[in-house]
């Protein structure tokens, strides 16, 4: 990664990463630890496009489905008591299962592209996922 992609996740992370990190506390009613493999995300020459992307990519659809499951307060629990981590990276597994859940930790590797063409198929594959999982 050159500089301004480097500058480009510097300020995501100092501006825009601690309002995912609230929402997602607040989401859950707990605090999430977020793990994040920040120099693997992005892609050379796209740096103007980081915000909008990691935005649609990585946090999005995670925020609406944890919306679209936390409908009750029995599910509100389910997840407080089953999500407790997320990892973050952007370079996908070889076996291009992209979503995983395990320990209470939810993974999404997967690399900066379809910015925003399929933010609300993510959304339905962490859906699927967490409900079978919580």
């Amino acid at each position: 990664m050159g500089l301004p992609e480097r500058r480009a996740i510097a300020q995501y992370k100092q501006n825009i990463f601690p309002k995912w990190q609230q929402t997602l506390n607040d989401l859950v009613g707990a605090p999430v630890e977020i793990e994040v493999e920040w120099d693997t995300l992005g892609a050379e020459g796209l740096a103007h496009l980081f915000e909008k992307g990691i935005d649609a990519i990585y946090f999005e659809p995670l925020v609406l489905a944890l919306q679209d499951i936390g409908v009750d307060d029995f599910s509100k629990q389910a997840i407080r008591d089953g999500f407790k981590k997320y990892f973050i990276s952007g370079i996908e597994p070889d076996d291009r299962i992209f979503y995983r859940f395990e320990n209470k930790t939810l993974s999404y590797r997967h690399n900066f592209s379809n910015i925003e063409n399929y933010t609300h198929e993510r959304r339905q594959r962490i859906v699927n996922l967490l409900e079978k999982a919580l």
